[in-house]
């Protein structure tokens, strides 16, 4: 697999999710994957550890108290 930071500035494998991400699309703990054929998955890396988050959250994440903005800290 072929993974595409979300912070890099190339917006297209964001599009390749086929919804829009909503909050998730600035947040440090979102992880886009994209595969070599091309489909997107996002996964919260919050899940990992607490429960309460979805590993593959519902599009667009509309409200999540878990949401922190890259560069926010």
């Amino acid at each position: 697999m072929m993974d595409e930071d979300s912070r890099d500035g190339d917006v297209r494998p964001w599009t390749r999710l086929g919804a829009p991400a909503g909050l998730c699309r600035d947040c440090v703990h979102a992880h886009l994957t994209v595969t070599r054929r091309g489909t997107a998955y996002l996964r919260c890396l919050r899940a990992q550890t607490d429960p309460r988050y979805p590993r593959h959250p519902p599009l667009p994440v509309l409200v999540c108290p878990g949401h922190e903005p890259a560069g926010s800290a």
